[in-house]
């Protein structure tokens, strides 16, 4: 039994049925919506319920839609139509980041809300520790635990290390999630694309916000004091409680202009460190906002750059029990991540131009973009720049959304720095937001096939399981043992080729970007074949690194007997990964003697930026020497 949904029909353009809660998604709302710069009062349990009631109608009335939706994507009977209503409703009435607010919805209203949808409680028992259990026994996933120190930055490990030299050795078991269940919280990332239960999800999430989303799953033990210590995220997040229960505080962003060097979207990572008693003090202007318990069928929602910590000590479930444990969803609006902002559009836009950008410079791809002197910027000029577009951003039969999110590219270019903004000629503003949409569109074709994918796999496989039910003992296990077709489905394999297709995208939008800009001339070292793999790699070095099997951008922050600590994008850490964990994303280039020319300066320098450069060209050359 194959998925009766062919992806040719499905890729392209997100399936959108025309409704009242489709008119509250336009551009003039959303760009509305985004502008309000609401002031938000700390008020201990909740807030204020205008935006929750906006919320629960958008969801309510995305509801018809949404049963169509789910009816022709097959998906009624994976409770598609009521993750498609939820993220419909998001959509319509919340505006995201640092102009956002937090909400938490409560099982019973978020029942009430779902009822045209034909699905009164579809969040309960959703995805439970049985479905964990099944889906590790089923496939070859891979977990990473959280660190609970809530007085330091949060940082990952593995949870699963080969115990030999076989494939059935290399596979993570229950038994090593229970034992991390003991220390921290268990995370799968990116479960979407790897469980089959989960995929219909995201591909709901991706559908109804018209981004390319994930859904990451958390797993934490009753009774731990913190299961996550506070930080903030890149991703505004949707978080829905499947099974036990979840203490979260949120807190106000943390005010940039205080610490220009942190990246106020990956403060408490890594070496970060973002203390629980600074934030209840007040630290950086935050200010609690939400202190909740979500019980099973709740649904929290945290913009990005919103401080939050959980922990399970309020659990009345036995500490031990991993049945029992904390089990949530978190689905992840992505537009930080894939560009989909004004602060990325304008660097892309002056590097397209050839301009330099001393005002707020960070301009190389090593650069982090939202540290340094954007964090220096007038607040309302900063959180503009940090502003992501519209949702309607990626629709493709909206026509006037690219005009308007140049438009407004322009004003805030021009606000942040005049005289860069005068030296880009007006035509690159609108060909960048082009660039990026025609980008954006392809991440969202990728996902939704990806998850596509993992729906088939995941029917094939109950197929399969129907199939031979009828037998046992030594013929169920001969029917039901690993064949090397089995293998290749496993999202081990099936997912890699989406991650490949994922970072081709990304990398050709940078490339697009520095078509104008003048080729250094610099000859390349002879390379094997597998040099990304196997090359040497170095403090500082740009790579991929594998978190939960899929690769991410990361930065190398320590090298010692072939064991490597990275720090991935969003301020996450990684431990003690091996080499071939880890992709180097640019080759080396060869020492300047074996050029017959000198390093060129890249164009647009100023005087004093040109002293600089050759200062370090300089202290290159004594080093070679």
């Amino acid at each position: 039994m194959r998925l009766g949904i062919t992806f040719a029909a499905c890729v392209g353009h997100a399936i959108v049925f025309p409704n009242a809660t489709q008119a509250r998604s336009t551009p003039a709302f959303l760009f509305a919506l985004q502008r309000e710069r609401p002031n938000l009062q700390a008020v201990g349990s909740s807030i204020e319920t205008g935006l929750d009631d906006a919320i629960l109608s958008g969801i309510s009335n995305a509801g018809s839609e949404s049963k169509s939706w789910a009816t022709e994507m097959e998906l009624i009977d994976e409770s598609g139509a009521a993750f498609h209503a939820l993220f419909s409703g998001i959509r319509s009435s919340a505006a995201l980041g640092v102009k956002g607010r937090p909400f938490h919805l409560k099982r019973s209203k978020v029942s009430s809300a779902m009822k045209s949808t034909g699905e009164e409680n579809p969040f309960a028992g959703f995805f439970t520790f049985d479905d964990l259990a099944k889906a590790v026994e089923d496939d070859f996933l891979d977990a990473i635990r959280g660190s609970t120190d809530n007085r330091k930055g949060w940082k990952v490990t593995a949870v699963s290390t080969p115990r030999g030299s076989s494939f059935e050795d290399a596979r993570m078991t229950l038994d090593e999630i229970n034992t991390a269940l003991e220390k921290g919280t268990v995370i799968i990332n990116t479960a979407g694309s790897h469980i089959p239960k989960l995929a219909g999800t995201a591909f709901a999430c991706c559908d109804a916000s018209s981004l390319p989303c994930a859904v990451n799953l958390y797993v934490t033990a009753a009774g731990k004091r913190t299961s996550a210590p506070p930080h903030t995220d890149k991703q505004d997040v949707i978080v829905v409680q499947t099974a036990g229960s979840k203490r979260w505080r949120v807190y106000t962003p943390p005010d940039p202009s205080r610490k220009p060097s942190a990246d106020m979207y990956a403060r408490g990572k890594g070496d970060d460190d973002l203390p629980l008693y600074f934030l209840e003090e007040g630290a950086y202007g935050c200010q609690k906002l939400l202190d909740v318990t979500l019980n099973v069928g709740d649904v929290l929602f945290i913009p990005a750059a919103f401080p939050h910590t959980t922990d399970t000590v309020n659990d009345d479930a036995l500490p031990g029990n991993p049945e029992s444990a904390s089990i949530h969803l978190t689905f992840n609006f992505d537009t930080h991540v894939w560009d989909l902002n004004y602060l990325s559009a304008r660097r892309f836009a002056l590097r397209r131009a050839g301009v330099s950008d001393p005002a707020l410079g960070q301009e190389t791809d090593d650069d982090n973009r939202y540290v340094g002197n954007v964090n220096s910027l007038p607040k309302d000029v900063r959180d503009d720049i940090f502003m992501n577009f519209p949702l309607t951003f990626l629709d493709e039969q909206d026509s006037t959304v690219v005009d308007q999110v140049t438009a407004q590219l322009q004003t805030i270019a021009k606000a942040v720095d005049k005289s860069t903004y005068d030296q880009v000629p007006s035509a690159t503003w609108k060909e960048t937001v082009e660039r990026i949409r025609a980008q954006g569109i392809e991440l969202l074709d990728i996902h939704r096939v990806m998850y596509l994918d993992a729906i088939e796999e995941g029917r094939l496989r109950k197929a399969e399981e129907a199939a031979t039910a009828h037998l046992t003992g030594q013929d169920l296990t001969r029917a039901r043992a690993m064949t090397p077709e089995k293998m290749q489905r496993l999202s081990l394999f099936r997912v890699k080729k989406f991650t490949e297709q994922i970072n081709e995208a990304k990398q050709s939008l940078v490339d697009w970007s520095y078509e104008n800009v003048s080729s250094q001339d610099s000859a390349q070292i002879s390379l094997p074949e597998d040099w990304p793999f196997t090359l040497p790699l170095k403090v500082g070095d740009e790579v991929e690194a594998d978190l939960g099997g899929a690769y991410f951008p990361a930065t190398v922050t320590k090298a010692a007997n072939n064991s490597y600590n990275v720090k991935y994008f969003d301020g996450d850490v990684m431990d003690g990964l091996s080499r071939d964990m880890i992709k180097l994303m640019n080759p080396p280039e060869a020492s300047s003697s074996q050029g017959d020319e000198e390093e060129q300066p890249p164009p647009g320098l100023t005087k004093k930026e040109m002293k600089r450069w050759r200062k370090k060209q300089e202290k290159k050359k004594k080093k070679g020497n």
